[in-house]
């Protein structure tokens, strides 16, 4: 018999000094990507002026200032491969941050140290590096280290480098006062940015509260109201099989009974399968369980089609993608007297789509002004950033309700 080998684990003291590097590279997903769309404008605007700068000055000559042409063309390769990867919607991590604010930094003090011109104003560049970081990481320890890892690099090219080379520095007392700015665009940026995080982390708290008041209904509704829909609804069919063919009035009351009941069943179950989403389930559980309780309730089969890997969207996102099938399966059961509906999800690289199809009588022309089904479909839709589509036969021919779902919308 042989036994595989421990898992190794790290030493108890380990642990703390880890996460406590762990909180100083905090960086909220969330905030990446917007982050980071600033960040690249910016890099572009300033590379933009330094290249301006450049051509207008009557004696600069490329053959004259090839180090400063390396340095744009540096610049420029390291926005376009940034750009590339914000476009190209790849993850962008904490590492991304500092590796381009480090390289913002790196360029900047190779052009103090190579053009006397360039002096008075060229440090201006770093204040974009330092709040980008001072933006995504949380830390205020971490950004007051960035800081002083970018001063002291400064001033070291400053004073050291630039200063052996021959080259124009500012004198003592403004060079304290530009690091003195630095420092102080770190300490306002992250202050602005942790309040506002905390503001947020708040309101998120509050919303996590009240999905679980809803989650919280919803379960009552499925302990009492749903079970007592239920046993009505089966109570009335026994009653039509004791009817009989006896009483045409009493079996179609009966009739119109159950399919009262068995709507008001229908109608009961969106908050409860609504409580799936908020409780963390994926679109497709959630989809797929609904229209097998669909098919309990009605007796009208109804399917799932899947096509495509399902992608991480927002509760309040797949909420809504639920309460557009919900309606259009409401429609078709009580409106289209469907005797099947099919529920198709395709995740495309661009966009989501939702189409529910039925095999009823088809619509009427004026569907639109009849409840208000189609127009919360339609509202739904627009609050996804999508388009409702709807077709329909002459009254014979089933419906097509369709639903596009732009990815950067979702």
């Amino acid at each position: 018999m042989t036994t595989s080998p421990p898992a190794l684990v790290a030493p108890a003291e380990e642990r703390p000094f880890r996460a406590w590097i762990d909180s100083l590279l905090d960086c909220n997903p969330s905030d990446t990507y917007v982050i980071a769309r600033m960040s690249i404008w910016g890099r572009w605007i300033l590379w933009v002026v330094a290249l301006v700068y450049l051509l207008s000055r009557p004696d600069f000559s490329v053959a004259e200032n090839p180090t400063l042409i390396v340095l744009v063309v540096a610049l420029a390769g390291t926005n376009a491969g940034f750009h590339w990867r914000l476009l190209s919607k790849r993850n962008i991590t904490s590492a991304w941050f500092l590796i381009f604010s480090a390289i913002d930094a790196a360029v900047i003090m190779a052009a103090i140290c190579t053009e006397s011109v360039f002096q008075p104003f060229v440090y201006l560049g770093l204040f974009p590096a330092l709040a980008s970081v001072s933006v995504a990481f949380s830390s205020f320890m971490f950004c007051v280290v960035w800081t002083t890892m970018i001063t002291a690099g400064y001033a070291g090219a400053t004073l050291g480098v630039a200063t052996g080379a021959g080259l124009q520095t500012p004198d003592t007392a403004t060079l304290v006062a530009q690091i003195l700015m630095m420092f102080a665009v770190t300490f306002v940026v992250n202050m602005v940015t942790g309040y506002e995080r905390t503001e947020r982390l708040k309101a998120l708290e509050r919303e996590q509260g009240l999905h679980r008041e809803r989650i919280e209904l919803s379960q009552r509704i499925h302990d009492t109201a749903a079970q007592s829909a239920y046993m009505i609804g089966l109570g009335i069919d026994n009653a039509l099989v004791l009817a009989g063919d006896d009483s045409t009035d009493l079996r179609r009351t009966l009739v119109a009974t159950s399919d009262l009941s068995k709507s008001a069943m229908w109608e009961l179950r969106q908050p409860i399968d609504m409580g799936l989403i908020y409780e963390g389930r994926e679109l497709t559980e959630v989809l797929g369980a609904h229209a097998r309780n669909f098919t309990t309730v009605t007796s009208v089969p109804a399917k799932l089609v899947q096509v495509g890997n399902e992608p991480r969207l927002e509760p309040q996102q797949r909420a809504r993608i639920l309460s557009i099938a919900h309606n259009a399966l409401t429609n078709a059961h009580r409106h289209a007297h469907a005797s099947s509906v099919t529920i198709e999800l395709d995740f495309s690289p661009e966009r989501i789509r939702l189409s529910i199809v039925d095999d009823g009588i088809g619509l009427p022309e004026d569907y639109l002004v009849r409840g208000h089904g189609f127009r919360n479909m339609q509202a739904e839709a627009e609050r996804l950033g999508g388009m409702l589509d709807v077709q329909t036969g002459d009254r014979a021919a089933g419906t097509k309700v369709t639903c596009l779902i732009p990815y950067q919308s979702a």
